[in-house]
């Protein structure tokens, strides 16, 4: 007899091989379901199944004196009511202490349900039914052993281990807690053999609080699966997916039978028991049959699926709902096409769509399909939705979760390593599917200085990887990432071949803006140019321009008109009111000096300026390619240029050049930290770890910290220095830029033209209002002192 098992030692999934004919599998079927309805568990039957509700029938009218009593009325329509309603004496002490003992042998009575008898003397007894999960339990194992003596054959061997793979969440319960019935009675199980030990694959290793230390494979075992080992027990281990077992469990080399999958013809069958009125003798059922999912689209269904269909009273309406569950929604917006996206994001994600058409049409293997990206980027700029557009692009099902998501039943590691599990054995249920972690970084690093809570970061991370390299190729599965932080990210996690691509999703570029808040409109203004709106949601995160659009179909609303450009004008001008003119004088001339600086050194072309009711921004193309030193210093210069420009023409910076990650201040650090000691490109060779590694011990190192500031007070000097020199030009742009809100193109190109590129001359000196608190006085400081007195100093602000 051929048995339905892979080759011993093998930890790989192979075809399921039933043996025995369509007649074989359905009549050991039938033996299992008669088995547990005389049996009657509570966790697969269940008894009271409504079928159908008689109509309305308006009680007969109660005499007045009845009338008067509304527990009289209530004790007539409700038997259960009548002991209540025999007398009006209040309830004692007594009362409540009977009906607590009442409850509580209740429940007692359903723990116990397979021992104690239901049926009271004189009355019938109920009518049990299958749970859908049962149902679909017994379908699925008969499918995959057609009787008695294939069940047997495949999992009696002495000393033998063998994993159940259900690729069902939410029935590995339900497989385990039935094979122990089929174990404990014949005809299924001879009575004379040894019965096999039955575990859930992740209740067959101790946690790791439980374990000792350097405890090996063994020693990982809970003892009772130890001990069936010793003893050359069979032992059974039931799996949600085959990558997900614990790797104490794969290294021991189980022979892996996968669980038959759900087809029409084991589907027909849980219908059949469930509306027993099917068939030959309802015709028009027996054709409602025939529209039941294709064996494709049965494969997918799941218990939840089932229970939610069968709750139907009617079969056309369980096959209904069968049928919307494998039916995807048909997208009627705005594709991944339309998303705003840069080149170097969309084309990595229009291969990997490419490459996942051309896998399920047979074209390409599947060791060819990029394996997974890594999204990173500032929070709003949406990285969430790139999954689902990826996923709906490619016709295949994207399945979501986080740390958060899997700490949400329990913080301890194991119950976060457990819902992990079951999220990936969704996901190969669902294949093809799309498995993405959002907010990645929050696992944790192994590596993280200072992490008060490393034993734990080191079991969720190690959990993870074992889960990731479980499904490393298995086919139909991609993986995908998103993160606010890639540092954060343990390396091992984010190594080639977990995800192969980094990408970097930013805010919309000026040039991203309009599709990106025509996306946000969809459906409205398809046909209006929103090139000038969009301008003025420079440095606006995918999010915020959703609220935007949002404020503005309200103002439309509330109008009762679609929405309409204006409505739209109206919003912006709500979210971002304008600033005060002096602050408005400051953030341009700042924002002055990035350009100036920029086009002088030439290590970025200034693309465009803008200003926001929070500040301004300035967009620029880095030009540096060799990494020398000197476009290093330049680039620093840069970042200090703005607040450079402030003190030229102000006396004294502002602090908008610092504050929070990401600032002109903590870019000038952190490249500053990079030369000294990560590049080679300081006063030391002496590699002392990433930039941000090192930046996180800067306020330890006096040393480092010393030459970190000498190099930003050179590339101040020296940014001041350029700025002064295009003193008249850097007021000019300001000024332009205060009138239009917005520089870019030929205006900003002209202006731009007239910078003279930057002598190439030795370190300059540190400027003594850098070097010194800034106290002495000077032409530009009086110039800002008379600031809001002297017209002329105020020429930006005329209308």
């Amino acid at each position: 007899m051929t048995l339905p098992t892979t080759s011993p030692l093998s930890p790989t999934i192979a075809p399921t091989s039933g043996t025995g004919t369509p007649a074989d599998r359905r009549s050991f079927a039938s033996a299992i379901r008669k088995s547990l309805i005389d049996a009657h568990p509570a966790w697969a039957t269940v008894s009271g199944v409504i079928t159908t509700c008689p109509p309305y029938a308006a009680p007969p009218a109660a005499p007045v004196s009845e009338a008067a009593s509304p527990r009289s009325a209530n004790s007539a329509s409700n038997p259960a009511h009548a002991v209540e309603t025999a007398t009006d004496a209040p309830r004692t002490e007594l009362d409540d202490i009977l009906d607590f003992v009442e409850a509580e042998a209740a429940e007692a009575a359903g723990l116990f349900s397979d021992a104690l008898s239901q049926v009271p003397d004189g009355k019938d007894a109920p009518l049990y039914t299958l749970r859908p999960t049962a149902a679909l339990a017994v379908v699925r194992l008969a499918a995959t052993f057609p009787s008695p003596a294939t069940l047997y054959a495949a999992l009696s061997a002495p000393g033998s281990l063998t994993v159940l793979a259900v690729n069902s969440p939410g029935l590995d319960e339900t497989i385990h807690k039935l094979i122990d019935h089929l174990f404990a009675r014949a005809p299924f199980w001879p009575d004379d053999a040894p019965l096999p030990h039955v575990v859930r694959a992740e209740e067959a290793v101790l946690s790791r609080d439980s374990r000792k230390r350097d405890s090996g494979l063994v020693g990982q075992l809970v003892p009772t699966v130890r001990t069936a080992l010793e003893t050359r027990r069979p032992v059974v281990a039931v799996t949600l997916a085959v990558g997900t077992l614990p790797s104490a469990l794969r290294a021991l080399k189980p022979s892996v039978i996968p669980l038959a999958p759900l087809d029409r013809a084991m589907l027909t069958e849980i219908l059949t028991d469930a509306y027993p009125d099917m068939g030959e003798r309802n015709p028009g059922d027996a054709a409602a049959r025939a529209l039941l999912p294709d064996d494709d689209q049965c494969k997918g269904l799941g218990p939840e699926d089932l229970v939610l269909a069968l709750r139907s009273p009617t079969l056309d309406g369980a096959i209904a709902a069968l049928v919307a569950a494998r039916t995807p929604a048909v997208n009627e917006g705005p594709g991944l096409a339309d998303f705003p996206l840069p080149r170097e994001v969309r084309e990595p994600v229009e291969q990997m769509v490419a490459e996942l058409r051309a896998w399920q049409a047979g074209e390409i293997p599947w060791r060819d399909v990029t394996r997974g990206i890594l999204l990173s980027g500032p929070p709003g700029s949406g990285k969430t939705e790139v999954p689902r557009l990826i996923a709906q692009s490619a016709g295949i099902t994207v399945v979501s979760g986080s740390i958060a998501d899997w700490s949400a039943e329990g913080s301890r590691g194991s119950e976060v390593i457990k819902a992990m599990r079951t999220w990936f054995a969704k996901a190969a249920a669902a294949a093809p599917a799309l498995l993405f972690i959002d907010e990645l970084d929050a696992v944790g690093d192994r590596d993280r200085v200072g992490d008060t809570n490393r034993s734990w970061t080191e079991y969720v991370v190690s959990g993870l990887l074992a889960a990731m390299d479980g499904f490393e190729g298995h086919e139909g599965v991609v993986l995908m990432g998103a993160t606010n932080h890639p540092d954060r990210i343990d390396k091992a996690v984010r190594r080639p071949g977990r995800f192969d691509r980094l990408l970097h999703l930013g805010y919309p570029t000026p040039d991203l803006l309009p599709a990106a808040l025509r996306w946000q409109a969809w459906p409205d203004l398809a046909d209006v140019d929103l090139t000038v709106l969009a301008a003025h949601a420079v440095g606006m995160s995918g999010a915020q321009i959703a609220a935007w659009v949002r404020s503005g179909r309200g103002l439309a609303r509330r109008e009762q008109r679609p929405l309409a450009v204006e409505h739209l004008e109206t919003a912006l001008h709500e979210l971002r009111p304008p600033m005060p003119d002096a602050l408005r004088w400051q953030v341009a001339i700042h924002e002055a000096g990035h350009a100036v600086v920029g086009a002088a050194t030439g290590v970025a072309r200034p693309k465009l300026l803008a200003l926001q009711a929070d500040g301004g921004v300035t967009h620029s193309k880095r030009l540096m390619i060799g990494q020398r030193r000197s476009e290093m210093e330049a680039a620093l210069a840069l970042d200090l240029a703005g607040r450079a420009g402030e003190i030229a023409v102000f006396g004294e910076p502002s602090g908008g050049a610092g504050g929070e990650e990401g600032s002109d201040l903590a870019s000038a650090t952190l490249l500053a930290v990079a030369i000294e000691a990560s590049l080679g490109l300081g006063d030391r060779l002496v590699w002392q770890g990433s930039p941000q590694t090192v930046l996180d011990h800067l306020p330890l190192d006096g040393d480092l910290r010393a030459r970190v500031e000498g190099h930003l007070r050179r590339a101040e000097a020296r940014a001041l220095r350029i700025v002064e020199a295009h003193l008249p030009l850097l007021e000019e742009i300001a000024g332009a830029l205060c009138r239009a809100a917005l520089l870019t193109g030929p205006e900003l190109d002209a202006l731009l033209s007239r910078v003279s590129p930057e002598p190439a001359i030795g370190t300059p000196l540190v400027d003594a209002r850098i070097a010194t608190s800034q106290e002495a006085a000077d032409p530009a400081r009086d110039r800002a002192d008379n600031i809001n007195g002297d017209p002329d100093l105020r020429r930006p602000f005329a209308a």
